[in-house]
């Protein structure tokens, strides 16, 4: 699964931005993405002037963000990320509890779990994972930023929002990342309705070949959907039984955090199933 460099942001924000903070974070997660690089090829990589990304990589070494390899003449990610990784996660509190109601399914399943939030309109991120050494695993690291039309966990997100910002998102219509991949919008947004109707989505290969997932919301105060927990296997072993075991488990699963958290389900209207 691709994971995205751009840096992230929402639709109205673009006058607040400094470019010199969106270049930075764009080689960090550059960088997080692909491993030690050398000042060439993420010149190459990010498109930005050389001397600029030279000053840019430099500073971020000086505050410990990037390490620089003397003998491989490399740029990787620094300590100073962990500390702050260690913190952010320290206050994502709905992620640690969510991680430790949905760790029994690991021991039903065999399954990767997966957890997101959405970033804009068409993106989502991945916060966190859980598994099992010597059980199915995945590669996407945290803070992956995918496309929210990919997989199960899209589908979820978009099952609950209102009309307008539901046709934000296929304003474009659907992209094919895979053969058997939805791309016919009307029958996308009868998923969309299922999704409501079950609680919970499921997607076999339409992101990933031999790849099955499946989605449920952890709602939050609000109403609106704090996370996307997501359970990954492979298709040959997720049957339809399977899915929909594991579906109603992921669903009561999800229920259960929310009330732990405050959270509530929303009163819209099921998202139009369309001609």
């Amino acid at each position: 699964m691709a994971k995205s460099t751009a840096p992230a942001h929402g639709a109205n924000d673009d006058g607040y931005r400094v470019p010199a903070v969106a270049r930075a974070f764009a080689i960090i997660r550059m960088l997080a993405a692909r491993g030690p690089l050398p000042l060439a090829d993420i010149v190459e990589d990010s498109g930005l002037n050389k001397s600029t990304t030279f000053y840019t990589l430099r500073t971020l070494v000086s505050l410990d963000v990037l390490a620089y390899d003397e003998g491989a003449r490399t740029y990787a990610l620094g300590p100073a990320l962990m500390e702050l990784g260690m913190a952010a996660s320290g206050q994502f509190s709905d992620v640690a509890l969510a991680k430790r109601h949905l760790a029994e399914l690991l021991e039903a399943f065999n399954v990767t779990i997966v957890l997101y939030r959405r970033v804009n309109v068409g993106e989502i991120v991945m916060v966190d994972k859980i598994e099992r050494a010597q059980r199915v695993r995945i590669t996407v690291r945290a803070g992956a930023h995918l496309p929210i039309q990919g997989g199960s966990f899209g589908r979820v997100f978009l099952a609950y929002d209102d009309p307008k910002t539901l046709n934000e998102a296929l304003k474009d219509g659907l992209h094919k990342f895979t053969p058997k991949s939805l791309t016919r919008v009307a029958q996308f947004r009868r998923e969309l309705v299922a999704v409501r109707e079950r609680g919970w989505a499921v997607d076999h290969e339409g992101f990933a070949l031999g790849v099955s997932t499946v989605a449920a919301p952890i709602f939050g105060p609000d109403g609106k959907i704090a996370l996307v927990a997501a359970a990954v296997g492979f298709t040959n072993l997720t049957t339809d039984d399977v899915a929909a075991s594991l579906g109603a488990e992921l669903r009561r699963l999800c229920d259960r955090i929310g009330t732990v958290v405050g959270g509530e389900s929303p009163t819209l209207p099921p998202p139009a199933a369309g001609p």
